[in-house]
């Protein structure tokens, strides 16, 4: 099955943490990729210890990828890249693919390699993003749109450690 969490508001990563960490507990084998960050938020240690496999993008994270120069922008695809044909070769029972939306919509994935992780019916896939992907939502079995009512954010108060990331 096909899961997509997507929207502004917060909770998408932690659905989708929430998920992985309950088919880990339940003896499953899981793969979080996270798209667009390098690895170091709060929850990568505790999936770890539950031997989850995290894959992320070490060249990410230094800044937005909008602001990256063509150089850098291109080491990030490279390395999405080579996470999704990765995951794509697991056994895995669980996939989480994290921000697939968005580096989808900014087209730094393959959208090919993304096809073909949408084909592949061997696992629990979960997906998020910021906004509705046609491609994605015509193939998920679950589809939740995440809606931001009010956020700390938009009162000037930047991410916390342990609650936003």
């Amino acid at each position: 099955m096909i899961h997509f969490y997507y929207g502004g508001g917060k909770g998408k990563t932690s659905a989708a943490v929430g998920a992985c960490v309950r088919a880990a507990g339940s003896g499953m084998s899981c793969v979080f990729v996270q798209f667009f960050k390098n690895g170091t938020s709060g929850e990568i240690q505790p999936l770890r210890t539950l031997r989850v496999q995290v894959l992320a993008c070490s060249f990410a994270g230094r800044r937005f990828f909008r602001d990256m120069s063509p150089a850098e922008q291109a080491a990030v695809i490279a390395e999405h890249n080579e996470n999704l044909r990765a995951v794509l070769q697991t056994e895995a029972q669980m996939i989480v693919l994290d921000e697939l939306g968005d580096a989808l919509a900014k087209k730094a994935v393959d959208p090919e390699l993304v096809r073909q992780m949408l084909a592949k019916k061997d696992c629990e896939l979960i997906l998020t993003g910021h906004r509705p992907s046609d491609m994605l939502s015509a193939a998920a079995d679950y589809v939740t749109e995440f809606r931001c009512v009010a956020h700390p954010y938009q009162s000037g108060i930047p991410a916390r450690r342990g609650v936003e990331y």
